[in-house]
């Protein structure tokens, strides 16, 4: 069996063609039982991230063993750039793994442990300005004591777009309900209800809601597929995979597991060849993970198992085993494929109140493939003839991190802090243009007004 690392997932891989490059081999003589401490390999997070230049950035080294334990190893690996004129990497006292953007450019960042390497961090690092930031999840409700890593998505000006959340600065509307870490994980202190928001280099985030109750309970939650496309293209094996929370409570450590050629059908306790975890899912949400790697088969049977630790306590166990083949659908993924989604706004509504307008979009995917992350912008109060421009920013707008599959259509409301009794709006769909389309005209709609 070969054990190597693809950006923060182990794969134990017995299916012979899967591959990734670069990889960690341990022989079968140096698999040592996870109570005696050994390091299985190494990973740098974030995996693959954008810098402005004279930016900086605190990557961290991570400890992997097969119990799903994580151990920090940031000062205790050597760390390396593959290009020092495009970013710098320190290794010294106190500095372990800060990360400079030194110019324009792409570089590879590693760190090694006593000769064990990790799979390389692909660093971006860009003269363009940072344009906006988005939080993710969104509104959320959070048991005391309990804690909930955030992620804080950055656009920039060229549109393209990369994990901020260990950049930004997480800030907390009331300390006493809710702590931040410089990372953005979320701890619940006290009861209440607040707001957090991030900020980077000028640019704020719109704030998210979190309440913080006494305990959430999830004992009527049931965890399903929305849907699911494994594809091979241009020697990319992919698998995306929407989950989709069926509850009034939020669920929390949710494990995906993805088996790769399995001439059996898994269960739980079965150990996979991927793996990944949800740490938070919002009442009746749904979040969208990738899965990726090289291979040289042209063709992959696969099965993932939801809530595979069985932490979640559910109506129903028996949807969370799915069953498939790259050959069984065809489609993007996200991944390049030739088949590319449209997204489209397919209504408009709205309504104005004393101090806001609330506005109700429908975005679909009328496509063949499944789109990547998207913005929705809403512009209050123009006229017909006012189109805004790409990457205008609109009064409100809400971020897509999981993108929309072919066919499916997602449910929006923005508000505005503006009244509004007869005036247009417009809507636009995708304005930083992060979604390769097979239709890029049908992305805006204007609407006549509540």
């Amino acid at each position: 069996m070969n054990r190597f690392w693809l950006g923060s997932f182990l794969i134990l891989c017995a299916c012979g063609a899967v591959t990734s490059q670069p990889k960690v081999t341990v022989e079968e003589d140096e698999w040592v039982s996870p109570d005696d401490g050994d390091i299985l390999g190494i990973v740098v997070t974030p995996d693959l991230v954008i810098v402005p230049v004279g930016s900086s950035i605190q990557l961290e080294a991570l400890g992997l063993k097969d119990t799903r334990e994580t151990i920090s190893l940031t000062d205790a690996v050597a760390w390396a750039s593959s290009d020092a004129l495009v970013a710098t990497i320190s290794n010294d006292l106190g500095q372990e793994g800060m990360l400079v953007g030194e110019s324009a450019g792409v570089t590879t960042i590693s760190a090694d442990f006593g000769g064990l390497g990790s799979a390389p961090a692909r660093i971006t690092v860009t003269d363009a300005g940072l344009e906006r930031l988005a939080i993710t999840p969104g509104a959320l409700t959070v048991g005391l004591w309990d804690t909930v890593q955030l992620s804080a998505e950055a656009t920039f000006s060229d549109g393209s777009s990369s994990d901020a959340s260990s950049q930004v600065r997480w800030i907390t509307g009331d300390g006493s309900v809710l702590q931040l870490s410089g990372s953005g994980e979320l701890e619940a202190t006290g009861l209440g209800a607040t707001t957090v928001r991030a900020e980077w280099n000028g640019v704020a985030s719109e704030s998210v809601d979190v309440e913080v109750v006494t305990s959430v309970d999830a004992s009527s939650a049931d965890l399903y597929f929305d849907w699911v496309s494994g594809v091979i293209d241009d020697g990319i094996f992919e698998v995306m995979v929407s989950i989709h929370n069926d509850s009034d409570a939020p669920v929390y450590d949710i494990w995906l597991d993805l088996f790769v050629d399995p001439d059996y059908t898994p269960g739980y306790g079965d150990w996979p060849d991927w793996y990944h975890q949800v740490e938070y899912l919002g009442p009746n949400e749904s979040t969208t993970v990738v899965m990726s790697a090289s291979t040289s088969a042209s063709v992959h049977t696969y099965a993932l198992l939801l809530d595979s630790l069985q932490m979640v306590p559910e109506t129903n166990e028996s949807n969370n085993l799915y069953e498939g083949s790259t050959d069984d659908f065809v489609g993007s993924g996200g991944g390049g494929s030739d088949l590319l989604p449209n997204l489209e706004i397919s209504y408009v509504g709205g309504v104005s109140g004393l101090e806001e307008t609330e506005y109700w979009v429908d975005v679909t995917n009328n496509g063949e493939g499944s789109s990547s992350s998207f913005y929705v912008d809403v512009f209050h109060d123009l006229d017909e003839s006012e189109e805004p421009l790409s990457f205008a920013d609109g009064d409100a707008y809400q971020f897509f991190d999981g993108g929309l599959a072919a066919g499916q259509t997602e449910y929006i409301t923005l508000f505005v802090d503006a009244t509004c009794d007869a005036c247009g709006a417009w809507v636009v769909v995708d304005i930083y243009d992060m979604v390769e389309e097979s239709n890029e005209s049908d992305n805006s709609r204007f609407y006549a007004g509540p």
